[in-house]
């Protein structure tokens, strides 16, 4: 028995190729794979079912010189697509659709749907009911027919010499398809509309005399004898010029019959105007409850109040239609709401029909149809995905709100539609947290495939990190919780990085099958140099300005493309930067996508860009960061960590120490100062233990040392330290970099006095002194004159030490160094101390605690609160200090930094703070402590009375702008995911 003859023989499988190659399986979405397999399917759908020998589809792949392996890897084209055609296939079980024997390969059209054969018996049926004389049955077809197009036929390989003649074949009946619909437009009396659309289809086909002879009738008809003969005159015209030949028969007679008068006008089309006025609305009730979006429902209603046409945009998979129809559902318009769906529509020549019969309007199914219906009615019309129609949708609204006072529009589309009058809704995400949005519709859809599961607190804490990194996007976010029936949300978290693998969606409509399927839809309607550009910009982690997206592109033109994309809600605009900077970010989603289009090739030269692009900012960061704009940077390089992370990430996997030694090398201070030490320690040791001997770059590796020196240092590890400064030293040394070598004599200096080596301290100190002044670096200069005073200090020198740290704390000021200024304050603080003079020190304290804070120092502004702490504590203020502690807990536990295991005279400080009140008030005080933010505690401290000998505020004290960040410490990163 024939296999085609078996029962259970029936493939449910759809083959799409009016347009780019689609195939559908069960109504969902397969991914075919790249052009390649792509190519292959095409070949076999035009063999149509008969065998096509493996050199003949050698050929249509490399059609000129194909590779040796041409055979081999033309036969793994011909697996992926068996794979996607037949998913269900055991190995080794002979194919069913995609079948084989020892001359090639074949399909079985017997098993599939084409959409070019739907067609065309559409086009034959549609046709003869025209011949019949049921002009609307015919309008209908035709317009049931031209929806299945979706770009040009056989797309994916149009030039190929194989599919040229098929081709050619549907286009031409594709245009005899649209004439003879205008033909039906004519009988029903849209004289006007049929009109207007023949001179856009004569615009792109000028010699089609069929189109010119409709074009004349329709004039005609519409009382337009002047402007028919001018169309003949310009058909005449238009043939002679481009063929030489004069018109044919039909439009010969049709120019004798108008002159003759023997054609009449036909009367007006007749309008049902029971559609709307009839039914009162067409809204589809959902099935499932909308969780939250409270918020943007009022908004939207109160726009649609004000404006009669509002956009929803945002990425695909936000929400945009079921905030649609949340907010349509609760309007009370007298003959509405009505919901028109145009995903599925492609031919913005038959829009307004689509419109017409959603609206149950009955006529010729043209704009001026519509338009006669509604110009009298009260009604909000909604319509649905618009993007890939978005000037036909903007034209037709347009129209149809100037010819009708009393009807509004809310339209849903990834882009706007650009007409006058347009509000735009941009829908955000749902909202995050615990207690957010996104968890709640989680658990909501969870719940409905686990019968009463109900998460606990860790639960819910770790679907709240799911949903951030499904970028709070509804659809996204209810896939994953549709596979809760099989993994726990940790398992789920785990592997995001395979998200379209892992986010199918057998719980949703068809048109959004699976996460990738949506993608899919999207990325179709991009242009290639969108898609170019969106696949570039997807290397960027955590968002982008403009001048780095166009130092990876490699284009100047950049901002065309990446306009267009935040247009279609791809990119999305976040924040200002630096006062008049846009900053740009991508959903992780839309850019995991991105970078699955990509190939690997270009995807590692972009990777490779970025990498550069990085270096570059690092080494202007090294100085900046040194320098009167520090706080400018500290806040950009807050923005750049996962960029600065993701280079780092990308040059340690391939090995280049360089890069990253160069990075670290630059980036330490912002590491440094904003608590960030994790980042740094990572790459920074693996990769100087590689280059201490391998690496020849000296000031590279020196630079990259005293970085590392200095994170050990603020992290606690003061035992490893002189490991660094070893290296350090060593490869200072070597270097001919003057400044470089300054830095390390500077950085040493420092440590030894610390660790008793005042009088090694005091000549490094001043060795690098003269270094720095030599070459003007006046940053390490100040920075050298420091460690000189803490030289003194360490030797009992006060008043020795007090000179040599106001003359740094000159230079630091001078030359804008703010991290030099806050560690001389501070060291200047524990002279007072040890003098015993607490009134003083508090002076210096409150002015490093406004330095830090305007030079975004958020180490050293936690430094300075607890040293404040230790001062009001010593002035009996026990309850206060131990507030402010506990806020130097609760921030310093977030960026990684423990201001008491950094320093052992602070931690002797602060060990003196629980004296002096019972323990229990001390408790509650740190507790109160904890909930305090930075701009809180400023604010108590600038509040807070004076205390104790004033004597040097006006001299040292200056108040200074909002600038401390303390930004969430990143988790370590679980195996396998990102």
């Amino acid at each position: 028995m024939n296999i085609a003859d078996e029962p259970d023989a029936r493939v449910n499988l759809t083959i799409g190729v009016l347009g780019p190659t689609v195939v559908r399986h069960d109504d969902r979405a397969v991914t075919v794979g790249g052009p390649a397999p792509r190519t292959l399917l095409c070949r076999l759908v035009i063999a149509n079912g008969r065998f096509v020998s493996i050199d003949a589809l050698v050929d249509c792949l490399w059609p000129h010189d194909p590779p040796p392996s041409a055979r081999i890897t033309a036969q793994g084209y011909l697996s992926v697509l068996r794979r996607a055609l037949e998913p269900d296939r055991l190995p080794r079980q002979p194919g069913r659709v995609l079948t084989r024997d020892g001359a090639g390969y074949a399909l079985r059209m017997g098993l599939t749907t084409l959409d070019a054969d739907r067609f065309g018996t559409a086009v034959a049926q549609a046709g003869g009911l025209l011949v019949d004389g049921d002009a609307r049955s015919a309008l209908v077809r035709f317009d049931e027919a031209l929806a299945l197009w979706r770009g040009p036929a056989y797309a994916d390989c149009a030039d190929h010499e194989f599919a040229i003649a098929e081709s050619q074949r549907l286009q031409e009946l594709r245009t005899s398809a649209v004439e003879h619909r205008l033909a039906a437009l004519i009988e029903l009396g849209a004289h006007e509309t049929a009109a207007a659309e023949l001179q856009a289809f004569l615009a792109e086909h000028p010699l089609r005399e069929r189109g010119w002879a409709l074009l004349v009738r329709a004039l005609y008809r519409a009382g337009r004898q002047g402007d028919a003969l001018a169309a003949l005159r310009n058909a005449r015209n238009r043939l002679m010029d481009e063929l030489g030949v004069e018109p044919g028969p039909e439009l010969a007679g049709l120019h004798h019959d108008i002159l003759g008068q023997a054609l009449t006008p036909a009367p007006a089309p007749s309008v049902d105007r029971g559609g709307p006025a009839g039914s009162s609305s067409n809204l589809p009730h959902s099935i499932s409850t909308m969780v939250g979006r409270a918020g943007e429902r009022q908004a939207v209603s109160d726009l649609l109040s004000r404006h009669r046409l509002v956009t929803l945009t945002g990425a695909g998979g936000m929400g945009k239609t079921r905030l649609a129809l949340a907010v349509a559902g609760a309007r009370k318009d007298a003959d509405g709401p009505w919901f028109v769906e145009l995903a599925g529509l492609h031919e913005p020549a038959v829009l307004a029909g689509r419109l017409c019969a959603a609206l149950q309007i009955t006529g010729s199914g043209g704009i001026d149809t519509l338009i006669a219906a509604l110009r009298s009615r009260t009604m909000l019309v909604v319509l649905d995905n618009c993007e890939h129609l978005a000037g036909a949708v903007g034209a037709l609204v347009t129209a149809l709100l100037t010819a009708c006072p009393n009807v509004r529009v809310l339209t849903t589309s990834r882009q706007a539609l650009r007409v006058d009058g347009e509000h735009l809704f941009e829908v955000p995400p749902l909202s995050s947290g615990v207690e957010g949005e996104a968890v709640t519709l989680f658990i909501a859809r969870a719940a409905a495939v686990l019968s009463g599961w109900s998460p606990g607190a860790h639960e819910r804490r770790l679907i709240a990190r799911l949903c951030a990194a499904l970028d709070g996007m509804p659809l996204a976010i209810e896939f994953a919780a549709a596979q809760c029936r099989a993994l726990s949300p940790r398992q789920i978290l785990d592997r995001l990085d395979d998200r379209f693998a892992l986010l199918g969606g057998e719980r949703t409509s068809s048109r959004h099958t699976t996460l990738l399927g949506l993608m899919d839809s999207w990325y179709e309607l991009l242009s290639d140099a969108e898609r170019e550009s969106l696949q570039a910009l997807a290397v960027f982690e955590g968002g982008f300005a403009l001048s780095a997206a166009t130092a990876v592109t490699g284009r100047s033109d950049t901002l065309v493309d990446l306009t267009s994309l935040v247009e279609k809600s791809l990119v999305t605009v976040a924040a200002v930067v630096n006062g008049d900077d846009r900053r740009f970010v991508m959903l992780e989603t839309i850019r995991q996508y991105a970078l699955r289009r990509t190939p690997v090739s270009r995807r590692d030269a972009l990777g490779g860009r970025h990498t550069a692009w990085v270096r570059e900012l690092a080494d202007t960061a090294g100085d900046e960061l040194r320098g009167p704009d520090s706080a400018t940077w500290m806040r950009l390089l807050h923005l750049e960590s996962d960029n600065v992370r993701a280079a780092m990430r990308r040059a340690s996997a391939a090995g280049d120490t360089a890069a990253v030694l160069q990075i670290a090398g630059g980036l330490y201070w912002f590491w440094y100062r904003q608590g960030g030490v994790d980042d740094g320690l990572h790459y920074l040791e693996p990769a100087l233990r590689q280059a201490d001997t391998r690496i020849h770059e000296h000031a590279l590796v020196a630079r990259a040392a005293i970085g590392l020196a200095l994170l050990r240092y603020v992290s606690g590890a003061r035992g490893q330290v002189a490991e660094a400064l070893a290296v350090a030293g060593r490869h200072g040394a070597a270097t001919e970099d003057l400044g470089v070598r300054a830095q390390v004599l500077a950085t040493i200096a420092y440590f030894e006095a610390a660790d008793g080596g005042a009088q090694a301290a005091v000549q490094h100190a001043a060795e690098a002194l003269a270094l720095a002044r030599s070459v003007g670096q006046h940053a390490t200069a100040a920075e050298a004159l420091m460690c000189l005073g803490e030289a003194q200090r360490r030797s009992g020198l006060a008043v020795q030490a007090q000179a040599t740290l106001a003359a740094a704390l000159h230079d630091a000021d001078r030359c804008g160094h703010g991290w030099a200024t806050v560690s001389v304050l501070w060291l200047m603080s524990k002279i007072e101390l040890s003098l015993d003079r607490p009134g003083p020190a508090t002076v210096l304290i409150r002015r490093m605690l406004e330095e830090a804070h305007r030079h975004a120092d958020t180490t050293g502004w936690l430094v300075s609160v607890a040293m404040y702490a230790h001062l009001i504590a010593r002035a009996g203020r026990a309850e206060d200090a131990a507030e402010l502690l506990g806020t130097v807990r609760s921030l310093g536990d977030r960026v990684g930094f423990q201001a008491e295991a950094m320093d052992a005279e602070l931690a002797g400080y602060l060990a003196e703070i629980p004296s002096g009140s019972p323990p229990d008030r001390l408790a509650a005080a740190e507790a109160r402590g904890r909930d305090r933010s930075v701009e809180q505690t400023m604010a108590w401290l600038r509040s807070a009375p004076p205390f104790g000998d004033q004597r040097l505020e006006g001299v040292l004290f200056a108040a200074g702008a909002s600038n401390v960040t303390v930004p969430e410490r990143t988790p370590p990163r679980a195996a396998g995911h990102r």
